[in-house]
Parts: C-alpha cells; structure tokens; sequence
C-alpha cells in the first residue's frame, strides 16, 4: 500500500533489488479503489507504507486472519500508525525495536493457517539517513526561501501563532 509515495518507491524497489520479479509485486496507492480483506491476505508479505492523514476503512483485521487458506505471513507496516485510532491495521498494539525488529501476532497460526509476523520500526525511514535527509531538505527549502517575508507567508505566520499559543499555555500551567 501506498507504492506510488517515496516510502513506497523505495519499497518496491527494494523487493525488486532482492530478486522478487515485478509480476509478483501488487502495487496499490490512494488513487486505486478499496480492496477487500480476502484480496490482501492473498499475498505472502503485506508492505504498509501510506500516509494516513483521515480515517479509512482497515486493510485487515485479527478477525480476517483467522479465515483458513490466508497466505499472509509478514507484514511491514512502515507507516506505523498502530496508536492512531485510524489505524488501518489494527493486528498489533505496539512498536518493533531495531533490537527486536518483529513480533508475532497471537492466534494467528490457526485453521492451518501460518502465524504472521510483524515489522513496526515506528522510525524505520532512519535506516536511510541520506534519502531521508534529501527528502526533509527538499520540502523544508522552499519554505526556508520564504523566512525574509515571514509576516506575509502562511507558513511562519501559523508557525508563529502556534508557537504563541503553546507558549501561552506553558505560562498558565
């Protein structure tokens, strides 16, 4: 999910580049219609990589996995939205570590089914600290551009009034 986005280009690519052919990648982004629970539990590694910025319906939920023949048995959810109330995979309730990168989601390996395991690294983007640098800069320099004429640009004045309004806060507490 989300294979148009940079997190998502770089996920295809990655998967290409471990030698997985392109005819057994499901490439699927916001602009593609809702698909079903039944369709996603269908492939073997399931790759979340959207930005979740409004409520959508969940890709799968713990109930979804226990139907028999699901061939699911990894997902990695880049986006790692597990404690929005959005969450659009609401399987697991917690973070991976780089220490301890999966967990496994309980009951899962019922009705024959495999047990799935779970990649939540809630700062995975870290991993590449050279396209996440580039990617930041990219979208801050334009906005750096503006800093000469901050009292007309949108950007800095809501910065400014946000920063106002926390700092008013911060004094009444």
């Amino acid at each position: 999910m989300g294979a148009l986005g940079r997190c998502g280009t770089g996920a295809v690519d990655a998967v290409l580049n471990i030698g997985i052919p392109e005819s057994h990648i499901i490439k699927r982004d916001i602009n593609d219609p809702v698909d079903t629970p039944e369709n996603y539990l269908k492939v073997d590694i399931f790759i979340n990589c959207i930005y979740l910025s409004s409520p959508i319906q969940p890709f799968f939920t713990k109930q979804d996995m226990a139907v028999p023949g699901r061939k699911l048995s990894v997902v990695v959810d880049v986006s790692c939205d597990y404690t929005s109330p959005n969450n659009p995979l609401p399987i697991y309730d917690q973070a991976t570590t780089f220490a301890h990168p999966s967990l496994r989601v309980p009951g899962t390996n019922e009705n024959g089914n495999p047990p799935v395991d779970v990649c939540s690294i809630d700062h995975l983007p870290s991993m590449l600290p050279r396209e996440s640098s580039e990617a930041f800069s990219k979208g801050l320099e334009a906005t750096l551009f503006d800093l000469p004429n901050r009292e007309n640009d949108p950007v800095w004045s809501c910065a400014r009034n946000l920063f106002i309004s926390k700092l008013k806060e911060a004094k009444n507490q």
